[in-house]
């Protein structure tokens, strides 16, 4: 069951189509960059649509390059294998127990075993 109130996406590059389409048929609001789009790209896009990144890439779970604080969330997947559906049901858990207003400053580590923030809050 889709939440009520979920942030709007921005799918990395390395999402796959499958994933996407699969994610905007049960109505999340999605857009994609530029194919080829640099991370310092897809970065300034999520900002200044205030989209949440969803990603595969390693780099945005690294908080030195890309510090949490300065975006309106991430959401770094690792996930492996990156199997469709359980990618599916593992974003659906963390959208379901996060709030849209809770993604904005935050890292989310996703896995099969649920999720982990960064930095911390009171939770």
């Amino acid at each position: 069951m889709l939440p009520s109130n979920i942030p709007k996406l921005l799918c990395d590059a390395n999402i796959p189509y499958k994933l996407s389409n699969l994610l905007k048929k049960q109505g999340f609001d999605i857009i994609e960059p530029p194919s080829f789009a640099k991370d310092s790209e897809v970065a300034e896009l999520s900002n200044s649509e205030n989209r949440v990144i969803l990603t595969f890439d390693r780099h945005f779970g690294n908080i030195n390059l890309f510090p949490p604080e300065k975006y309106s969330g991430i959401v770094f997947i690792r996930i492996m294998p990156p199997l469709i559906n359980s990618v599916f049901l593992s974003l659906t858990n963390l959208f379901n127990s996060v709030k849209s207003s809770e993604f904005k400053g935050k890292l989310f580590i996703l896995s099969l075993a649920g999720f982990r923030v960064f930095p911390k809050s009171g939770r």
